[in-house]
């Protein structure tokens, strides 16, 4: 049975919207129970869902927070992008994300004004998000990240022949094959032997989230998304693009990452002018989804970092006026 604070919250709001090839995105909200303090944007990881962030939206929540989360296209519950088979994690270009969340920020997210806007990604969303932050700079006022894609670990094959392959994929017009080894969804992934959390309890909510909805079932990457995957890569990973990104972002890098590649972030970091860094010493890639004494020391991290932000975001204090200023009394007077 899944806890209570990983189900849906009361008053939770979903919604879709049009990309610009008329694809449908999901979303969801969350609105804080009193005033709001900030908005924030959340965006999910490669094949991750709105329904793995429930708890961390109410998180969010009580701080204040009127929570939006946005489900990719090709992923969660926005259209997929292969009709034949949704299992399949396709890509068809970074560009379009982008694109995609520039209109989520824009004409669905309802942002309050003089309130700030906080972004808050993780893995792929997080690569998303840096490049989102690098093209319209000043949308948002600041970023939580966690694991940033900043490049990726290809397993078991040597990084210039995986982009060798994804490049004849693309030649020969099979981009929407599966990787080698790729599969549709399944839940044979054993805890003991995942990549992901140290969290028994956490490991298993992603399982239940798709058992309890087909919909939001999705195998292995394709050609085409290592393809696109790579071509980004190629964008952020440049020195003076990295150095152009200004917005203060607080970054989590796992001490035990096996899936991203953490000598890409470190060097990210060291160009990024105003990102700072937190490690969590024991973390997998999924800090959000790690055991609560791991979890905990990001959350105090965060809160810090979020109660600066909201301090430099709120409006001075007004001055008190200065006493009026008596003429001299006339002696004997």
């Amino acid at each position: 049975m899944i806890e209570d604070k990983f189900k849906e919250p009361d008053k939770f709001q979903w919604g879709s919207f049009k990309d610009a090839d008329g694809a449908n995105i999901r979303y969801g909200r969350l609105k804080p129970e009193g005033e709001t303090k900030g908005t924030m944007v959340m965006l999910p990881g490669f094949r991750e869902s709105v329904e793995k962030y429930f708890e961390v939206a109410r998180e969010m929540q009580s701080k204040g927070f009127d929570v939006w989360v946005m489900d990719w296209k090709g992923q969660g519950g926005s259209d997929r992008l292969i009709a034949a088979n949704p299992h399949k994690a396709h890509g068809d270009g970074y560009d379009k994300h982008i694109a995609a969340l520039h209109e989520f920020t824009q004409n669905v997210v309802a942002k309050e004004d003089g309130k700030p806007l906080v972004m808050m990604a993780h893995s792929m969303g997080a690569h998303i998000g840096l490049r989102y932050l690098k093209e319209h700079d000043g949308v948002f006022d600041s970023a939580l990240m966690t694991s940033p894609m900043v490049d990726i670990i290809t397993a078991g094959l040597p990084k210039p022949l995986a982009r060798q392959m994804a490049k004849f994929a693309k030649a020969g017009n099979y981009l929407d094959k599966y990787i080698p080894g790729g599969t549709d969804w399944n839940d044979l992934e054993k805890f003991e032997e995942n990549k992901k959390t140290t969290c028994p309890e956490r490991f298993e909510i992603s399982k239940e989230i798709c058992r309890a909805n087909d919909k939001l079932k999705i195998g292995d990457p394709t050609y085409g998304w290592i393809y696109h995957t790579f071509a980004s890569i190629d964008i952020l990973n440049d020195e003076k693009y990295l150095k152009a990104i200004t917005t203060p972002i607080l970054m989590e890098v796992s001490d035990n990452e096996l899936i991203v590649d953490r000598a890409a972030q470190d060097r990210a970091l060291g160009f990024l002018p105003s990102a700072k860094k937190v490690e969590i010493a024991g973390a997998k890639h999924e800090i959000w989804m790690e055991r609560d004494e791991l979890r905990d020391q990001w959350l105090q991290k965060v809160s810090a970092f979020l109660d600066e932000r909201l301090a430099l975001a709120a409006p001075a204090p007004k001055k008190p006026s200065p006493p009026a200023i008596r003429p001299p009394r006339p002696p004997g007077m």
